[in-house]
């Protein structure tokens, strides 16, 4: 008889009222994999709480904005039951938790959720399509850390990316001809989709780290499947402070868009599959706001793959592979 498996639904979590905005930047950058800082764990502890006090107040008003917390955890649930729904569909025993890496539930709490269920096996599946050590890794050695904490010997499976799977690359073309739709064909020349990722420092791209390249073989599967033609450009979101960041920066995507006459902007956050303040701030808000101010009024921004119908087949598909 095959052992139940424990799917541990791994995201990076978000705060769910203005109070937990500290707690979560603070978390953020105490993470040596998401922030990697010279220096042991007192000065991780004292720069975190630096930052974080320093941060808190504008992030709070990026928040107060988009409903005063992030949607990401709700999502992340759902997300999770929609996977467990679809895989016990198909005949399979498994146990779904969220794990989400700098808020509640917390892998200690999907470790519990497995153990209870007496589950034979794990297979942890992370909802960053493209794998970058910040975030897939961090949560990897996190969950690896807590098992061994509970001395819970079992057989774990990382699925450490899944950029190239067929079934996320046709959902997330549907998303894009939704927002392609509405285009008349006399403006498609005029028009430019901005796939959109969240920023990484250079420094860890040059250490190896192979998240550009997977967002570029996203990128590339999305197109390869999108059923109107239109010009397309890679952009990074999401930098802060005084680093080198991988680029082109998204502003700069946006000034030399209008400064090459496109009439319409459509921006796709391609490494994001819920909404969170990435894409309901700095994309709605501030993005747009850009936009308008260099001349582009006709922006426009794909749906995040969230709760729609397509996302628990789709998940089911690629960790089905595993099982």
């Amino acid at each position: 008889m095959t052992a139940r498996t424990g799917i541990v639904v791994a995201q990076l979590g978000g705060p769910e009222s203005l109070a937990e905005v500290r707690p979560f930047i603070r978390s953020i950058f105490a993470d040596p994999h998401l922030v990697p800082l010279p220096g042991g764990s007192l000065t991780r502890t004292a720069v975190s709480t630096l930052v974080a006090g320093l941060r808190a107040p504008r992030v709070r008003s990026h928040y107060k904005l988009i409903g005063r917390a992030s949607p990401l955890v709700e999502t992340t649930r759902l997300q999770a039951n929609m996977l467990g729904v679809e895989l016990a569909a198909r005949g399979q025993d498994v146990v779904v938790a969220v794990a989400h890496r700098h808020s509640r539930p917390d892998t200690s709490a999907a470790v519990d959720a497995m153990l209870a269920a007496g589950v034979g096996r794990v297979v942890m599946l992370p909802l960053y399509p493209q794998h970058s050590d910040c975030t897939t890794g961090s949560s990897e050695v996190e969950l690896r850390r807590t098992l061994s904490e509970y001395g819970a010997d079992l057989p774990l499976t990382i699925i450490r990316s899944w950029c190239r799977h067929p079934s996320y690359l046709a959902a997330q073309a549907q998303l894009v001809d939704e927002m392609l739709a509405g285009i008349p064909g006399k403006s498609l020349s005029t028009a430019l989709l901005v796939f959109s990722a969240h920023g990484l420092p250079q420094r860890i791209v040059d250490g190896g780290d192979p998240y550009p390249e997977e967002i570029r073989t996203t990128v590339a599967g999305v197109m390869s499947r999108v059923q109107r033609p239109v010009d397309h450009v890679i952009a990074y979101q999401s930098r802060s402070g005084p680093i080198r960041w991988i680029g082109p920066d998204v502003g700069e995507v946006i000034a030399t868009a209008a400064s090459d006459s496109r009439t319409w902007l459509g921006v796709v956050p391609i490494s994001f599959v819920s909404d969170h303040v990435e894409t309901l701030y700095e994309i709605d808000i501030e993005m747009k706001d850009h936009a308008a101010a260099v001349g582009i009024d006709n922006f426009h921004r794909s749906r995040c793959l969230g709760i729609d119908p397509i996302v628990g087949p789709m998940l089911a598909d690629i960790v089905q592979e595993v099982l």
